[in-house]
């Protein structure tokens, strides 16, 4: 998160622009609070959504799939799967 200017990081860009302003992943970053020790939020977000094959794919998944994701554990991903 330190290479994304400082107003176009998540958090900020909702306070500025509202849920509709922002990205899927961004929203999902928000859901996740930060990254993991190789991986930024965004990042980590942008694996996620990738490896479920998308929102719909994240509506479907269980804490093993998501589990598969390096940094991602129990407690992401039951934090994940409560939020979609």
């Amino acid at each position: 998160m330190k290479a994304v200017a400082p107003h176009d990081r998540p958090r900020e860009k909702l306070e500025r622009l509202g849920a509709a302003g922002l990205g899927d992943n961004e929203l999902l970053a928000l859901v996740l609070g930060s990254g993991s020790r190789d991986l930024d939020v965004l990042e980590l977000a942008n694996r996620l959504i990738a490896h479920a094959g998308g929102l719909y794919g994240l509506t479907r998944a269980g804490v093993g799939d998501l589990r598969h994701v390096s940094g991602v554990g129990r407690a992401r991903a039951a934090q994940v799967l409560a939020a979609v």
